[in-house]
């Protein structure tokens, strides 16, 4: 059986559903509730957490939830204030301790675009697309690249708090991670020993997101709560 076959039942409203009992959802979504930070600030400082949220050193939900813990009864002033939180809390976080400088040197690169984020956040909400352009001009990297989607992702999340649900555009590519390779691995029966080309599997996807009419960043809620299952192939509909 393999993975269309296993998702073929599911809608983007199933999608929605696996997003918001994500643990990373369910931590912004707490500090939403406990914050004290205007909207502006934290939808920032989302994007920039959300562009160095690589080589953890476990998992993405714990980072998230340590991030969130840590921002509560926090405020900032200007960017500035927002680089040296980011300088004092890699170095002692629990989860994000590693390639410390060029991390640091990635939200530097933000200060510009910081500038005119103030006029423009409830126009990257409702134009996700050119959030996802804008910030590939700035970080000098494509426009599929795992950090720049998933940094799109995690501000739909907080901004869903303040404003309303809206749609991600299916040009927007799914963040290729470990945990998408290792399910497209599985249900294309190829050894886990043997490197597979970026292209591909992002084919896979694109392939899988139009045969399902789900837009990829919405698939990804899905194969994201469900991915211990998919594996394991312990899966059943609910």
């Amino acid at each position: 059986m393999n993975l269309y076959k296993k998702l073929q039942k599911y809608t983007i409203k199933d999608a929605i559903y696996f997003e918001e009992i994500d643990r990373q959802f369910l931590a912004l979504k707490n500090l939403y509730e406990n914050k004290i930070l205007d909207d502006k600030n934290y939808l920032f400082l989302i994007i920039a957490n959300a562009l160095i949220c690589y080589q953890l050193s476990w998992k993405w939900e714990d980072y998230w939830e340590e991030f969130s813990e840590i921002l509560e009864n926090k405020n900032f002033n200007n960017f500035l204030e927002i680089y040296s939180f980011f300088e004092k809390f890699i170095p002692e976080s629990k989860n994000n301790r590693r390639f410390i400088d060029t991390k640091l040197k990635r939200v530097s690169k933000l200060e510009i675009f910081y500038s005119n984020f103030w006029e423009k956040y409830n126009f990257y909400y409702k134009n996700m697309d050119e959030l996802v352009s804008d910030l590939s001009k700035t970080m000098n990297q494509k426009k599929e690249a795992k950090t720049i989607v998933f940094a799109t992702k995690m501000f739909s999340y907080w901004a869903r708090n303040i404003f309303w649900l809206e749609y991600f555009s299916e040009n927007i590519m799914i963040p290729i991670d470990s945990r998408l390779e290792n399910l497209y691995k599985k249900y294309e029966n190829i050894d886990n020993d043997i490197k597979i080309n970026s292209k591909e599997i992002k084919n896979f996807y694109i392939e899988l997101s139009k045969k399902l009419d789900i837009p990829l960043l919405y698939l990804d809620a899905i194969l994201w709560v469900n991915y211990e299952n998919l594996l394991s192939s312990k899966w059943s509909t609910w």
